[in-house]
């Protein structure tokens, strides 16, 4: 990392405001024979696309492309792989719940290392789930039986430590998914309490989004979460079966709740079966566009939303359509909220 990139997060600012243009559904990539199950979802260079694939008892790393094919799976001896993160040379680090430990792999699959052990001293590791990147290269995990979320050296190596058990500010109970922006200020997805946590870049409880509920803005089992180059910050709410959208003051913009088309794969799967094609033909389609308990929310610099459809064993993609402004551009937001011009 070098001195100009710490100096662009140390001074990144949201835009005044934005013009949000839409944010369509593009394609789905996967299917259940291939992303059984995804927890957690990445993307590489050329296309490629990594997904957590979890077994009852093991799981493994499946790497796809942005044309649905399939490249195969990386197994790390994994007993239950939970989270994924891509350092800038597209090496792999994934968290594994049930040894407690991270494993770091190149993208053929070779494992360079592989460190953490049970614990709750600093460093030790109680069933991680989510992880990732800030912009100084250090890694964040998310800690969650031990209700905290851990920034860590590439080597496992404590730097410090957010959270405890609880549910008043800055407390956690069993955090799942993590996400840093560029700012350095780290989100956490708090599981159990309901609700979405942001910590300054010192470390502050500085944001509190949401509470336990089904409506706009209200949770039920948060799970993995995001923040783009904008600010805004992207939530799987996972049992109300959803992806949610608030910009960078929490304040609810929209919900995603699946679009899905059938996948290339999942095509030509079912274009060779003839009972999958005719039970198929004799389904209900809109619920088979839904979310099923979306686990991870990944988005990239040029808009697009990955979201691991959990449930349904694939993954769906969106494209940002948004304009950031600068305060010239909008005027002041006005004392009395209307859209009224009369």
């Amino acid at each position: 990392m070098t001195t100009t990139e710490r100096a662009r997060g140390a001074t990144w600012a949201p835009p005044a405001a934005m013009l949000r243009a839409g944010f369509p559904y593009m394609r789905t990539l996967g299917m259940r024979r291939v992303t059984f199950y995804p927890l957690d979802v990445a993307v590489g260079g050329e296309g490629r696309i990594y997904t957590i694939s979890r077994f009852d008892l093991t799981g493994n790393v499946r790497v796809t492309t942005w044309d649905d094919d399939d490249l195969g799976a990386l197994s790390g001896g994994w007993t239950w792989p939970a989270g994924l993160a891509l350092d800038e040379e597209e090496r792999l680090y994934v968290s594994d719940e049930g040894e407690h430990t991270v494993t770091v792999l190149t993208r053929e699959g070779q494992t360079l290392r592989r460190w953490g052990k049970q614990g709750s001293k600093p460093g030790e590791l109680n069933r991680p789930s989510h992880l990732a990147f800030d912009h100084e290269g250090h890694l964040w995990v998310s800690d969650t039986r031990n209700h905290r979320v851990q920034q860590l050296t590439r080597d496992g190596e404590p730097l410090r430590s957010l959270g405890e058990f609880g549910g008043g500010p800055g407390q956690l109970n069993m955090p799942w998914g993590v996400a840093v922006d560029p700012a350095g200020a780290v989100y956490v997805a708090d599981w159990r309490n309901d609700r979405v946590q942001k910590f300054d870049p010192d470390g502050r409880p500085s944001l509190v989004i949401g509470r336990s509920g089904t409506g706009d803005g209200e949770f039920h089992r948060p799970a993995g979460v995001a923040v783009d180059q904008h600010g805004d910050i992207y939530v799987c709410d996972r049992g109300n079966h959803r992806v949610q959208l608030f910009d960078h003051t929490g304040r609810y913009i929209e919900q995603f709740r699946g679009d899905a088309t059938l996948s290339k794969m999942g095509r030509l799967y079912i274009l060779s079966n003839q009972k999958v094609l005719r039970l198929r033909e004799m389904a209900k389609l809109e619920p088979q566009k839904r979310f099923r308990a979306p686990s991870a929310v990944r988005v990239l610099p040029d808009g697009r939303m990955f979201v691991a459809d959990y449930g349904s064993h694939r993954v769906q993609v969106y494209q940002k359509e948004a304009y950031p402004l600068s305060e010239s551009e909008v005027m002041p937001p006005p004392r009395s909220v209307t859209l009224s011009t009369v």
